[in-house]
């Protein structure tokens, strides 16, 4: 604490934004309320919290609307800060980011010039969605620029267990442009992993891919089923790329970093060496 009074209080509120941006994945709420406590001032906390935004739509943080889910996302947003637009229900929600809830729900404005395209794109994906993911979130976004559609499509699908010491999520993000008469679209995606684990320690993982391809949109439906198919593709790969890394670090890097087992070739019992260690000490004491 002695350190933080050496420093101003613009440098504060950096660092908080700072804690606050790397929050890990379900854990915004309790580093929000440890920075609060580090910096001792809730009026630097709330100049500290334009950030809430960034850290909300960067993680699709998902909220329930009318009794379905939906995404906090850039492409939603409304007016830049607490406001967003579910394309799924066509509903305005002002977001509540330390309670994770929706309020002043309201119908929203659909562009029409890209609705059939979007809802195509919709159905498909929540048929892929139901057959690879628990627990989604999605949303799809559609937009008509001139002579162009463009569509965003988010995906967000989290385990979160702080009870077992592990918080997890899945993210993707594809864009999808072509022109009103079809053709061929250009699709780019990113696909991202966070995990933490924090039992007795503090292990993240943090990655990432991007990818690019053509496909075929001669109609709504055909264009959807070819982008879905390309979404679920790269998903795929991305997801076996990670286990085969995972292999390959548990057979080579972990290995050279420490034993899997001591010289005896058995685990070693903890709780059992703790149990002497109490024994010799109450031995000591009544000699």
């Amino acid at each position: 604490m002695s350190g933080l009074m050496d420093i101003s209080n613009d440098e504060k509120v950096r660092i908080a934004r700072d804690f606050i941006r790397a929050a890990p994945a379900g854990e915004f709420r309790e580093v929000v309320n440890d920075v609060r406590v580090l910096l001792g001032d809730d009026a630097l906390l709330t100049t500290a919290s334009d950030v809430f935004y960034e850290h909300a739509t960067d993680q699709f943080c998902r909220v329930d609307v009318e009794g379905s889910p939906a995404l906090v996302t850039k492409e939603g947003s409304v007016d830049g800060s607490k406001v967003f637009y579910d394309p799924g229900t066509g509903k305005n929600f002002t977001y509540k980011y330390l309670t994770g809830e929706a309020t002043n729900i309201e119908p929203g404005v659909r562009d029409n010039g890209a609705e059939s395209w979007r809802k195509a794109l919709e159905d498909a994906l929540a048929v892929y969605l139901k057959d690879n993911f628990p627990a989604f979130g999605s949303a799809v976004y559609g937009k008509l620029d001139g002579d162009t559609v463009s569509l965003t499509v988010a995906i967000e699908n989290h385990k979160y267990n702080p009870d077992n010491f592990y918080c997890g999520k899945w993210q993707s993000k594809w864009t999808v442009e072509f022109p009103t008469s079809g053709g061929f679209a250009k699709v780019v995606g990113e696909m991202k992993v966070q995990v933490h684990y924090f039992e007795d320690g503090n292990v993240q993982l943090h990655t990432k891919k991007t990818t690019e391809e053509s496909v075929q949109v001669s109609n709504p439906e055909e264009g959807a089923k070819n982008v879905v198919e390309f979404i679920g593709r790269s998903e795929k790969e991305y997801q076996l790329g990670i286990n085969e890394n995972y292999r390959e670090m548990s057979a080579t890097t972990f290995k050279s970093l420490r034993r899997a087992l001591p010289i005896t070739k058995n685990l070693v019992d903890w709780h059992k060496l703790h149990s002497l260690n109490i024994g010799r000490d109450l031995m000591n004491r009544t000699t």
